[in-house]
């Protein structure tokens, strides 16, 4: 597990590489909204951003054929997640 290493043109919150290069690699984006309503549009934000930033850059370099992009938003104690699957 990478935790906030430089990937791309940024730092993914999370970056998860498996040992095995035909599971997908996982990348996530950690955001945090005051009101409910705002959460699903920066689930969707935090995917672009990792689309934006190309964080998945170089992976497929590294022989991994796959990537999942996860997008994260947090409310209070509620929790939303947006799933981008590439291969």
């Amino acid at each position: 597990m990478l935790s906030n290493r430089e990937s791309g043109d940024g730092r993914p919150d999370i970056l998860l590489k498996p040992y095995d290069e035909k599971q997908s690699v996982i990348i996530i984006e950690i955001k945090c909204v005051k009101k409910f309503n705002e959460m699903e549009n920066m689930c969707r934000k935090a995917l672009e951003q990792i689309e934006k930033n190309h964080y998945a850059a170089g992976v497929f370099d590294e022989g991994y054929i796959s990537v999942k992009k996860y997008g994260i938003c947090f409310c209070k104690k509620s929790c939303m997640v947006k799933l981008k699957k590439e291969d």
